[in-house]
């Protein structure tokens, strides 16, 4: 009677296993070490380290994942309690900036820029102004490694060139000459670095477009000597914004290539000899201190002919402010400014065609009026530049002199003075 009974099987086909060395299944293609086939399944989507953003690995025996770059571990529970993970701040810059002066800089950036209208300071109202703290993470990366490289030396060597001179009865003959040239001796050197650098992140995901941008180019500002360590006294009356979880892993996992790219910096400062090649960061390791940072910033809302407006001013200096938002524009100065760049376009254009016709010979014996189309057209293309010139200077000036007349910037002026 036939045996039908099977010692081995297959768990996703069923078919039988007769070799028990067998890693795949013959059928299907089935791994057949579920403990290996676990830890592939884990390790089929790459999970980065919380706290160096370098990948890691599943071990099927701890449970957890680990980190062969900076030896952390955490479990797959603690990776889904990152997105609950309510973040507080460690610390924050107080407002540096007062309402007037962050006021008074708003009216000066107002008036900048080109197709302002000229009415204006006269016809916004509503102005209202917001304080809002954005959070920040300061990170603090110390690094250290070692690196190789091909080094040249350069030096100098005299050599013997014979050259062949011709004598007074032309005769040829040969004669040394003694010349200096320059070499390079190449050898592999090899050697430690370390270094610091300080990067600002921003982690806040309610900011959007070019906000977000404003505020991450501002970010600089979280290393302020002005930073105490956060108290609700400071905050009292104002906006904060949330920390996001997911701009915090995101942050954390750009760390291991900032510390990169500053090592390769740092070894290229480094490098001795004349020249280099090969130059190869061998060995990286750094390590990570990071804070939460509120940053505070004016929120500054008005509106111009029934819709509203938004600029936000940083405050976190009061030496140095900036300002970032939108503003009206005047439609009769954009279609008058559009009219003469069509038509500076247009005497280039004639340039253009001018120069090919020129070129190609199209016309024989044009030559000289092919020409004249070619220097009219590009005088047409210089006038209607400096005509726009002229008329964005004038439009700032004709501003200008609005604002100096502008009671309630007087006011600001003369309480904050330049």
């Amino acid at each position: 009677m036939e045996n039908t009974f099977v010692q081995n099987q297959c768990l996703s086909c069923g078919g039988a296993i007769e070799n028990p060395e067998y890693k795949n299944c013959p059928h299907c293609g089935t791994l057949l070490d579920e403990v290996q086939a676990k830890i592939n399944q884990r390790n089929k989507n790459i999970e980065l380290c919380h706290n160096c953003g370098s990948p890691v690995t599943y071990n099927i025996e701890k449970q957890q994942f680990s980190c062969d770059y900076c030896h952390s571990t955490f479990t797959p529970q603690s990776e889904k309690d990152l997105d609950r993970v309510v973040f507080e701040a460690d610390n924050l810059i107080p407002f540096q900036v007062p309402k007037g002066l962050a006021k008074k800089r708003f009216f000066e950036w107002l008036i900048k820029g080109n197709n302002v209208p000229n009415d204006i300071l006269d016809r916004m109202d509503n102005i209202q102004l917001e304080q809002v703290y954005v959070p920040y993470m300061g990170a603090n990366i110390v690094y250290e490694g070692s690196w190789g490289a091909e080094i040249g030396y350069n030096r100098s060597e005299t050599y013997t060139h014979y050259e062949t001179r011709e004598g007074k009865k032309g005769e040829k003959y040969s004669e040394p000459v003694t010349r200096t040239r320059t070499v390079v001796d190449w050898n592999h050197h090899s050697d430690v670095f370390s270094g610091h650098t300080h990067k600002s992140f921003l982690v806040n995901s309610e900011l959007k477009g070019s906000v977000a941008e404003f505020m991450k180019k501002v970010g600089d500002l979280i290393f302020s000597a002005d930073t105490k360590p956060f108290d609700q006294h400071y905050t009292a009356g104002t906006r904060q914004l949330k920390i996001s979880p997911d701009k915090v892993s995101e942050s954390l996992r750009s760390v291991r290539d900032i510390a990169q790219e500053e090592a390769n910096k740092t070894v290229l400062r480094l490098l001795p000899g004349d020249k280099k090649k090969n130059a190869t960061v061998t060995k990286l390791s750094y390590k990570l201190t990071s804070h939460y940072t509120y940053v505070p910033f004016w929120k500054i809302t008005y509106k111009y002919e029934g819709v509203d407006y938004i600029v936000l001013v940083t405050a976190a200096k009061n030496e140095k402010i900036e300002l970032d938002g939108s503003k009206p524009v005047s439609q009769n100065d954009t279609k008058i400014e559009k009219r003469m760049i069509l038509s500076g376009r247009i005497g280039l254009l004639a340039s253009v065609f001018g120069f090919l016709m020129t070129l190609f010979d199209v016309i024989p014996n044009a030559g000289p009026f092919w020409a004249v189309v070619v220097a009219a057209g590009i005088i047409v293309w210089i006038f209607f530049a400096i005509k726009r010139a002229l008329f964005h200077r004038g439009n700032r000036k004709n501003l200008k002199k609005i604002l100096a007349e502008h009671q309630e910037y007087l006011e600001l002026s003369n309480k904050y003075p330049q």
